[in-house]
């Protein structure tokens, strides 16, 4: 052990870099299960269910809703097919706001 240690840097990964988008195709419980996991761990979901039929979209919504209200996230309605789902840090760093600013006007 020296007399000096190397000083740890902890780069900050801002929520915006980690959002994952998907084109539902399936409602396959072990993909969805998948994508909440993701969701919980951090990274933000928008989640576009134009594909799937509505029964089976309404599944999907269903699920996530109860997944984020178990964990005090948050929902926001993109469009009428698409859909951010995200835990209670989404909008901590302001990155997400961004985003969607950017991409979505």
């Amino acid at each position: 052990m020296g007399l000096f240690k190397k000083k740890q840097v902890k780069v900050e990964t801002l929520t915006a870099e980690k959002i994952i988008m998907e084109q539902l195709n399936s409602d396959d419980d072990a993909y969805v299960t998948d994508l909440a996991r993701q969701m919980m761990a951090g990274s933000p979901l928008i989640l576009n269910f134009e594909r799937l039929h509505i029964d089976r979209a309404n599944k999907v919504i269903a699920f996530m809703s109860g997944v984020v209200y178990a964990i005090s996230g948050h929902i926001v309605e993109i469009n009428e097919t698409t859909y951010l789902f995200g835990n209670q840090e989404l909008y901590q760093d302001g990155s997400v706001e961004d985003w969607l600013r950017t991409n979505l006007n």
